[in-house]
């Protein structure tokens, strides 16, 4: 971590004297001893869960954990933040820049260093507009994935990954034009992917064209809304047999947010692309308790729509929709913390960056799908003279799937385990559940059955930098399966214990 520091530090003194430099390094250090399921041991789940260990993952968290951040919580990672802000030589104009590195330590001890969505930025403030208004535009060089739609972080989408994982390699640029009032600010933006066409075995530019605004009708009341629409290439499969069937993908998604006391929140995973460092907020900082009532309530929806391949007409595509609603209601008095949250995805949005299921695929006529669902509440109270924080959560999630008239995995030639129809559990992108292909006595259709969550956790600031913190967790998820030989050889999807009792416990350090 001395390195990065170093780093940052000369960053920083080199720099002109005119320049305004607002360079941080923010560090979050976690050791942690974990076991996600003590009733389990190692080869009797799937996912496997080894006993108790130094460590933890995605594996160790809930269903409503993280919502608005990609990271399960318990990685050892860093933002580092190299900034310079000048006056142009022409009057009106200032200049930025931001290097935004992200530092994650990987267990096995390697390190990766990941853009963060660095950016050059121009704003223009016009005579007589006020200190925070302007007209800027935004070039992110090498990374433009916080440049995103949506603003809850688990339904947020037009991120790089819109253009699929065949984008990666080659990164997702972008640029955004914006215009910042007092009340308002609206904007424009583009993006840019480089992706193998499969018919001409080459590589063509893809592109995505973004626009919202947002308006502060009350200094407690904003309402926000944009939309997007993004090239995705070619389906695969029918590229290599000389069919031209392009991926085409929109939407709009919008949010009204009511606040008393406390300014409209952002997601972690956004927090980094600032237009001014005075509004840099720490990652890692700690919870802040200025006592009285204060309280926000959100609800955001999305509609998303792309072409896929028509599963029962050889060369045809067909539009699929997809939608998601949160809501997200927090208050805080005195010491006290209260928050509610609630989550649809239809299994097609769950799927939209793959995109569908099978990949680039609709799903058959016929097909009965259902949604994911789910809502939680949570509390937690502060006693500042221990600085000692205690806290509980309980949800319930109904998950996501469908079942299929024909079979849709195993491909062409499934093994006899997957042979007939089947339901599916979709938990997340990809992480699959098949269910046997019928239960109970009376031989009726295996359906996805409601998941049951409860944590109680506490936090312990030992000082300003390092607290400790300890999660005990326990959940009903009678939807958990593993294939295991039948009486006759066969591989066939079977139940497992549908009881998981876990724990967490973590010294973390940020600074």
């Amino acid at each position: 971590m001395k390195t990065l520091q170093t780093l940052a530090l000369t960053g920083l003194l080199s720099l002109s004297a005119p320049a305004w430099a607002g360079d941080f390094v923010d560090t979050r250090l976690s050791f942690v001893f974990a076991d996600d399921n003590v009733l389990a041991g190692s080869g009797e789940t799937t996912p496997n869960s080894p006993n108790a260990r130094f460590g933890a993952g995605n594996q160790n968290t809930q269903f409503y954990d993280n919502f608005n951040t990609k990271f399960s919580g318990f990685e050892s990672l860093s933002n580092v933040v190299l900034y310079k802000r000048a006056p142009a030589f022409f009057e009106g104009l200032t200049t930025e820049a931001a290097l935004t590195l992200l530092v994650l330590e990987r267990p096995a001890g390697g390190v990766d260093i990941r853009d963060n969505s660095s950016y050059i930025r121009l704003n223009y403030q016009p005579p007589g507009w006020g200190e925070k208004e302007g007209i800027s535009l935004v070039g992110f060089p090498v990374s433009a994935d916080r440049f995103r739609l949506g603003y809850a972080y688990r339904i947020s989408w037009g991120g790089s990954d819109v253009f699929t994982t065949r984008s990666a390699t080659n990164g997702v640029p972008g640029a955004k034009l914006q215009i910042t009032r007092d009340k308002w600010y609206a904007y424009v933006g583009g993006k840019t992917a480089l992706v193998q066409n499969e018919l001409i075995l080459e590589e063509e530019t893809l592109y995505g064209v973004m626009a919202g605004a947002g308006w502060d009708i009350l200094d407690t009341l904003r309402v926000e809304a944009g939309g997007g629409y993004f090239q995705k290439g070619l389906v695969p499969g029918l590229a290599t047999l000389g069919v031209e069937a392009p991926v085409n993908a929109a939407g709009i998604s919008g949010q009204v947010v009511y606040h008393v006391g406390v300014p409209v929140g952002t997601s972690v995973d956004f927090r980094l692309y600032k237009n001014d460092p005075d509004i840099y907020q720490r990652f890692f900082a700690p919870e802040l308790y200025p006592g009285g009532l204060s309280y926000s309530v959100s609800l955001e929806g999305s509609y998303l729509s792309q072409t896929l391949e028509k599963p029962d007409e050889f060369g045809a595509t067909q539009p699929q929709g997809a939608t998601a609603l949160a809501l997200q209601a927090r208050a805080k008095w005195n010491f006290l913390r209260l928050s509610l949250l609630g989550l649809y995805r239809s299994l097609s949005y769950i799927q939209f960056n793959v995109p569908g299921f099978p990949p680039f695929q609709d799903f058959p006529d016929g097909t009965k799908l259902k949604p994911e669902m789910f809502l939680a509440l949570g509390a937690d109270y502060h006693f500042p003279k221990m600085h000692f924080t205690p806290g509980f959560v309980v949800g319930v999630q109904q998950p996501a799937s469908f079942r299929s008239p024909t079979p849709v995995l195993g491909g062409n030639n499934p093994p006899e385990g997957l042979i007939g129809t089947r339901t599916v559990v979709v938990r997340d992108v990809n992480q699959l559940s098949v269910l046997p292909e019928v239960c109970s006595k009376s031989n009726s259709v295996c359906q996805a059955q409601p998941i049951y969550s409860a944590k109680a956790t506490f936090r312990w600031d030992l000082s300003d930098s390092v607290a400790a913190v300890g999660e005990v967790y326990y959940t009903y998820d009678n939807n958990r399966t593993t294939f295991r030989d039948d009486i006759t050889g066969v591989a066939q999807p079977t139940f497992e214990d549908p009881h998981a009792l876990g724990f967490n416990t973590l010294l973390q350090a940020r600074f």
